[in-house]
């Protein structure tokens, strides 16, 4: 403190400015900046560019940090030309709004011109289009048939299952299995990670079939049975739902009778595809057919699978339903080449059907694969895009 004498007017002056110097500076830290609508002309506003002059120099408010926010919540429908943006990370993001050319910002804050036009906001151009994201390629389903030759096969269990871990089928038929059915199960499971199972229904160890093995953790099994037709042989049918987008379909495996020639055949597949025929009445999903048919690809049986209707023996044939080859549908110029030992002559078959409901249109893959695990055939395997 000190006492005002006449002969200190300046140490009172000189004391007293001190004193409202700090009153200044301590009001700012309150209340940091406002509008200085007495301030000169040049001097804008704090924050913007010392070389700002005019609204055309301040660039526009669109583009900058939480413009959006900006426009829906903190200004709202703003008719005033100026606003001040702030960084994303400042401690107080908040937009000053609202302003003239000679407002000024707080701290922190730049100026922009505010979108107008005329007296409404400034339409926004429209965000692009994102990038196009490439959709990943469908993935074909695996459909094997493979006679395991049934000779000697339960002391085979482990080579037999090493193939089948190599042709990794989703689905296949599996001909020439009887009580061994169990054992190739376990120890397929032990080494995939338990994800195989057969279909259960019918009393498919008492009859000369093809048990329809599929992937249960990718299908589901709906319903399945045997149909028995002749000299202890039968057709299996297996009704399947993929978990992944619901696709249903009828996996069916069988296996005619051996070394009669192929008028038997010829009988058995039209009992088999009749017998499909009731099974797709209750279960309305497209078919897939594998198994060993014991005829070669030219035969009268075949061409009735491919063609719906075949005059033969004496007689005109017609089926419901027609089917596509797997092998011949990619390998024209060699339909019919060896699937049991070295004989001229195929056997074993992977049929898609194509009328009158189509398993799909993209075959992309069918192989006749070597010899292997001690049986006499080689496995057939299909690869098509179910849809």
């Amino acid at each position: 403190p000190f006492r005002l004498t006449e002969r200190s007017p300046v140490l009172f002056f000189s004391q007293f400015g001190m004193q409202m110097v700090r009153c200044s500076l301590a009001f700012a830290t309150v209340l940091p900046l406002v509008l200085a609508k007495e301030a000169p002309a040049s001097a804008m506003l704090r924050g913007s560019t010392p070389a700002t002059r005019s609204l055309s120099d301040l660039p526009s408010c669109a583009g900058k940090p939480n413009f959006q926010l900006a426009q829906s919540a903190w200004c709202g429908q703003q008719q005033e030309p100026v606003a001040c943006f702030k960084d994303t990370d400042s401690s107080n993001p908040i937009w000053d709004c609202h302003l003239q050319t000679d407002g000024w910002c707080t701290l922190g804050g730049l100026a922009c011109a505010w979108p107008l036009k005329g007296d409404q906001l400034e339409p926004q151009p429209a965000p692009p289009p994102p990038p196009e994201v490439p959709q990943p390629a469908e993935e074909p389903t695996r459909f094997v048939t493979w006679n395991l030759y049934v000779f000697t096969l339960a002391g085979r269990i482990h080579p037999v299952v090493d193939e089948l871990m190599r042709m990794q089928p989703e689905i296949a038929a599996i001909p020439e299995m009887w009580h061994e059915k169990h054992a190739i199960l376990d120890r397929l499971n032990q080494v995939s990670g338990n994800v195989y199972a057969f279909a259960t229904g019918g009393s498919t160890e008492q009859f000369n079939d093809a048990d329809i093995l599929f992937r249960a953790d990718k299908w589901e099994h709906i319903a399945s049975d045997l149909v028995p037709f002749s000299a202890g042989r039968a057709v299996n049918w297996a009704a399947l739902r993929r978990k992944s987008d619901g696709y249903t379909l009828i996996a069916a495996g069988t296996h005619p009778l051996c070394c009669q020639g192929d008028y038997v055949v010829m009988e058995a597949v039209d009992f088999v595809i009749r017998t499909l025929s009731g099974v797709q009445g209750q279960h309305p999903y497209p078919i897939v057919l594998m198994g060993d048919l014991n005829t070669g690809y030219y035969q009268p049986s075949q061409q009735l699978l491919r063609l719906g209707q075949m005059d033969a023996f004496g007689r005109r044939w017609q089926i419901p339903m027609t089917f596509t080859d797997a092998w011949a549908e990619l390998h024209p110029g060699n339909p019919d080449p060896s699937t049991i030992n070295n004989d001229p002559v195929r056997l074993d078959y992977v049929y898609f059907q194509k009328t009158p409901i189509s398993v799909g249109q993209s075959i992309v893959q069918s192989q006749i694969w070597p010899r292997a695990a001690g049986s006499d055939h080689r496995a057939v395997s299909g690869d098509i895009v179910l849809r």
